[in-house]
């Protein structure tokens, strides 16, 4: 039988319930204990999938009037905040629909007396889990709605935001981005992991234990852009900061606050971006690349050992970049040139040389340079992905899939897919964030496929060499075009590069 505990005067003050009085001195009728069977010690459930079903049997139960409250544990005791309960139901059967947060609670069993009106508590302990905090989020559209598809160990949620919050984002998938700690204040402590996602349409930010949405386009900037045009969206390096590109413009948030504009300038910003320890852009009007320090622009240097002057007045447009920030810290970026020949450059992705650094001391921002021929596979390529750990780059055109290195640019055929499968995305994924001497539990690359309306995953070991095998079938598979692909663990996720 469970534990009976008495209203005593701490709970008085937790949960502020009647007393009777004589005078001025307490007066405590002398109740029997209820008999109660059925009711469990503690309880564990997922939340937005178990319904809650409790049925004690009650001695006497026409006696009492009956409802259930939770407290959350997530609280500071030593703040003075007593915490708020909320009643889930008011009948003596149990049959809850479970929608609270991830955490630790307190299930409370109130039985009031319709003689007295005292009400009696019965506690339990009701530790609420979520399925969405280990799996894979697969960003998809279908021409006019983006969703993603979240597949975990023991199923799948279909279109999980639509699952949690009504509607999924309208237009065409771009991207998404596992962004930690974010809060709903600067000062806030209470923090959790989101996922940031932008279509061609909208944009908005996800809680990833409830699904629930944070923000979307109308509310996250201090001065709504008047064109909504979401093209990009990054996680720097700094990672209490997010940018976004909007309509040629990049805007900076302080998780906690909102996005904000950076300095005026005359910046019309590509699409195609990357992250080192500044996030890196290419300006259409100047056609040069600049950076993005957290809120202010820097410019490359044009005199000593982290001169970009080859990378600035190019008469080019970018194709593709990636940027391999912390670990590794190097950056690859492709530009078309307008004979229609490429430029490959692979360049040091650390703080100094992408800031802008003239000092001596600064080691060099353009690593290495290729041209690259029109006629060679890069330059038509319908789908291109990096490799994190070397500079080997993998291209789609159509349904096959070829590997070629900044070294001496091959062309090495990898993967013949099935006929009508075009490539729609290609990424390295790898978790947790690479470091010396981590053991990843991911690290394959992700190769998406669509065909009539369908999409296929696959996902690639990758060998010491770059090189990957064709699998015999997809990992996974479902309805749309998948673009981006993202792993979560235990509510923390991969860079996407």
């Amino acid at each position: 039988m469970k534990k009976l505990y008495m209203l005593v005067l701490g709970l008085l003050l937790l949960f502020s319930y009647s007393c009777v009085k004589n005078k001025g001195n307490d007066f405590k009728p002398d109740l029997p204990l209820p008999v109660i069977k059925g009711y469990e010690t503690s309880y564990k459930v997922f939340t937005y999938r178990d319904i809650l079903k409790i049925s004690p049997t009650v001695e006497n139960e026409e006696q009492y009037s009956y409802y259930w409250t939770v407290f959350s544990g997530n609280f500071n005791v030593q703040s003075g905040t007593v915490p708020k309960g909320d009643t889930i139901s008011r009948t003596k059967n149990l049959d809850y629909n479970v929608q609270l947060n991830p955490g630790q609670y307190t299930l409370v069993f109130n039985l009031k007396n319709k003689q007295t009106s005292v009400t009696q508590l019965i506690t339990s302990s009701l530790t609420v889990s979520t399925l969405t905090m280990t799996g894979w989020y697969l960003l998809k559209d279908d021409g006019a709605e983006t969703d993603f598809d979240f597949i975990y160990s023991g199923g799948r949620i279909d279109n999980w935001i639509s699952n949690f919050n009504g509607s999924s984002l309208k237009g065409k998938a771009i991207k998404s981005i596992f962004a930690g700690s974010f809060k709903k204040g600067l000062t806030s402590s209470d923090l959790y992991s989101v996922l940031a996602v932008v279509s061609d349409q909208d944009a908005a930010i996800f809680r990833i234990d409830n699904g629930k949405k944070v923000m979307g386009f109308e509310d996250m900037f201090f001065t709504k852009p008047t064109v909504k045009k979401p093209q990009n969206i990054f996680q720097p390096t700094a990672t209490n900061l997010l940018h976004i590109i909007n309509d040629g413009k990049i805007y900076a948030m302080n998780k906690g606050s909102l996005f904000a504009n950076l300095p005026a300038s005359s910046y019309l910003l590509s699409p195609i971006g990357a992250v080192g320890a500044c996030t890196i852009a290419f300006d259409e009007n100047s056609k040069s690349v600049i950076t993005i320090d957290n809120t202010d622009y820097k410019t490359l240097a044009n005199s000593g050992p982290a001169i970009g002057t080859a990378l600035k007045n190019m008469n080019a447009e970018p194709i593709w970049m990636a940027g391999y920030a912390g670990f590794r810290s190097i950056a690859l970026v492709l530009f078309r040139k307008a004979n229609g020949d490429g430029y490959l450059a692979r360049l040091n992705a650390t703080y100094n040389p992408l800031a802008g650094s003239t000092s001596t001391s600064t080691p060099a921002l353009i690593q290495d340079s290729k041209p690259v021929p029109v006629t060679h596979g890069l330059m038509n390529a319908d789908v291109i992905g990096g490799n994190h750990d070397s500079d080997y780059i993998y291209y789609a055109k159509g349904n096959k899939v070829y590997m070629t290195d900044v070294a001496s640019l091959p062309e090495n055929l990898q993967l013949t897919l099935p006929d009508g499968e075009n490539v729609t995305s290609i990424q390295h994924i790898k978790y947790p964030q690479p470091a010396a001497n981590v053991t990843y539990s991911v690290d394959c690359l992700a190769i998406a496929t669509y065909k009539n309306g369908d999409y296929k995953v696959y996902l690639h070991k990758i060998s010491s060499i770059g090189t990957i095998q064709a699998l015999s079938q997809a990992n996974f598979t479902g309805h749309g075009r998948v673009n981006c692909v993202n792993y979560i663990e235990n509510g923390n996720g991969n860079r996407t590069y």
